[in-house]
């Protein structure tokens, strides 16, 4: 027979690797509840190999302490974990107790061979190539396995809980969790009911790791503030600069030493000498007195030999204090030199910042379409959706900018519309694929789901626009995603909001949006004639849209007609 004893040492094996795997990959964002676990299980296996490979009692009751030890905080932190997912609150007196009820368990078992309370009259046997222990069982042992049914039953009712009543978490993920956590109960249950002694919970808090390491590898791909972190991490041209509230150094990076270099040469918590007259110079701001809170987040220059850069000032904060200022500083040198160079060429020099403008604008456009059509692919009725109404925004736009007695229609306004259009729909991206990629008509449930889109939309335009110089822009890319489902006479969603109520800029996209909706041919419907479209448009003016964009819009027929039988074969 094959000696079973291999079993255990590759589950230990598993174990480290798994640790190893969770470190490596998560090392810029560990979670302490996730290490824990995974150094927990690794301690469980670890006294599981060992306790069956033991030749000795003494040999055997070690491993077999290490591996209830380590099954005891590996449950806990297991749940600890799982609320965590659930994005529930775990109060600190209830961790703060299963913690202390956890650690007298183990005391009771670490001197259980003195007192017997754990177990006692411990013996070895050999079966099927394993060492394993007999003996009797103390008090201890209920309050052991008490603990153990409480921290796995809770576990489960946290689970079924949210799956019923959380929105924002993954279903199927926590359904996979679910049968895992049954699947662990049974792995227990099963052995002792059939009196065998041969244990499977190591492999079961294998299974437990590979899912947990599957779902911090997801949640890491949606952490917006851990991809901004990276991305700062690897720009170049950018340094950094720390410093608390009474303005004592607390670091830099390597960047910003080749501009301040005698900041290296400053201890950590200490003032910046006033004989260090570059800084001093550059980072007062003009203010004596480093009054920074009334110039955060404004640019300013700064100068060292033939070097030039933007430095921006940034409040560090936390939810309940003010810790310090950050200060971001860019390379600008090549820029400046640039400018330098060609200052007797004022007009050529006019026109290389104009193109270079607009091929940053290009770039910003080209980005953001980009997000919004990676949405949109993952949207099988929709396709070509974002191109066209935004094409036939510009179209609408140049119509309304007729209008001259429409005094809040500007140039820059339409611009920026037109701008904002691709973004609409961007809150699709947190609408489960189930029910985004459906081929055919939602049910109800499902509609409502949809339905969530624009209020999500909103925020995560508002997250990715922030910090942007354009204000108005971000405002009315906000108000495009938020506001493009309301309808006039208001009944729409999601905040029902009617007439003037409606933020302009969602009025018109409505009209764009609805109607490459019905000129569109859809995986559950036929595209509509331009008459049809036009009249639906034309019937629901003053009930779903505004009546006078509405009329303009519908002035705009001949020039949507040829747009769109122009690209019929995309439709």
């Amino acid at each position: 027979m094959m000696d079973l004893r291999i079993i255990y040492l590759i589950a230990l094996f598993i174990s480290l690797v798994a640790l190893y795997i969770y470190y490596e990959f998560n090392s810029n964002n560990l979670n302490k509840n996730y290490l824990t676990l995974f150094l927990t299980t690794f301690v469980s296996n670890f006294g599981y190999a060992m306790s069956v490979h033991a030749d000795t009692l003494e040999g055997a009751l070690s491993g077999n302490l290490l591996s209830y030890i380590g099954s005891i905080f590996t449950i806990l932190f297991g749940l600890v974990v799982v609320i965590d997912m659930c994005h529930k609150r775990f109060y600190f007196i209830l961790r703060f107790g299963l913690v202390i009820t956890a650690t007298v368990i183990s005391i009771l078992l670490a001197t259980t061979k003195e007192t017997g309370f754990f177990f006692s009259d411990p013996y070895i046997i050999k079966q099927y190539g394993l060492t394993l222990i007999k003996f009797k069982m103390g008090p201890a042992m209920i309050l052991y396995i008490g603990f153990l049914a409480l921290i796995n039953l809770s576990a489960i009712l946290t689970v079924i809980h949210s799956i019923f009543t959380k929105k924002n978490v993954s279903k199927k993920s926590l359904q996979i969790l679910l049968c895992m956590l049954i699947f662990g109960t049974m792995a227990y249950i099963i052995p002792i009911s059939l009196g065998t002694r041969i244990n499977l919970m190591p492999y079961t808090y294998i299974i437990m790791e590979a899912f947990f390491l599957y779902f911090s590898a997801k949640t890491n791909t949606y952490d917006l503030q851990l991809n901004l972190l990276n991305v700062y991490k690897n720009r170049t041209g950018y340094g950094y600069i720390a410093f608390d509230n009474k303005k004592r150094f607390l670091g830099c990076d390597a960047f910003a030493l080749t501009f301040f270099p005698k900041l290296g040469d400053l201890s950590l918590d200490s003032y910046i000498p006033k004989s260090y007259s570059n800084i001093i110079e550059n980072l007062h701001y003009k203010d004596p007195k480093w009054e920074w809170n009334e110039h955060c987040n404004e640019d300013f220059r700064i100068q060292y030999g033939n070097k030039a850069g933007i430095c921006t000032i940034h409040r560090i904060s936390t939810s309940r204090m003010k810790m310090g200022y950050f200060l971001e500083l860019r390379d600008d040198t090549e820029q400046q030199n640039y400018i330098k160079g060609l200052n007797s060429f004022n007009k050529e020099l006019s026109h290389l910042v104009k193109e270079k403008t607009e091929q940053v604008t290009d770039m910003q456009d080209s980005i953001i379409r980009g997000i919004a059509t990676m949405v949109e692919s993952r949207d099988n009725s929709t396709g070509g959706h974002i191109l066209r109404t935004s094409d036939c925004i510009q179209i609408f736009a140049e119509e309304l900018l007729k209008h001259k007695e429409i005094t809040i229609i500007s140039p820059e306004f339409c611009k920026l519309l037109v701008k904002a259009a691709p973004m609409h729909d961007l809150g699709k991206i947190a609408v489960d694929d189930s029910i985004l990629r459906k081929p055919g008509k939602f049910t109800p449930e499902e509609y409502e789901k949809m339905k969530e889109h624009p209020a999500k939309g909103a925020v995560i335009v508002e997250k990715v626009l922030t910090g942007i110089d354009n204000e108005d822009f971000r405002k009315i890319a906000v108000n495009v995603a938020h506001y493009h489902h309301e309808k006039w006479d208001g009944t729409g969603y999601p905040e029902k909001l009617s007439g003037e109520a409606i933020p302009l800029e969602a009025r018109i996209m409505a009209l764009a949006d609805v109607f490459d909706a019905l000129v569109s041919k859809r995986c559950y419907k036929e595209a509509k004639s331009f008459d049809k479209a036009f009249e639906i448009i034309r019937n629901d003016l003053g009930k779903h849209f505004d009546p006078v964009m509405g009329s303009i819009f519908i002035d705009c027929r001949p020039q949507l007609e040829a747009y769109y039988s122009s690209t019929i074969n995309e439709i």
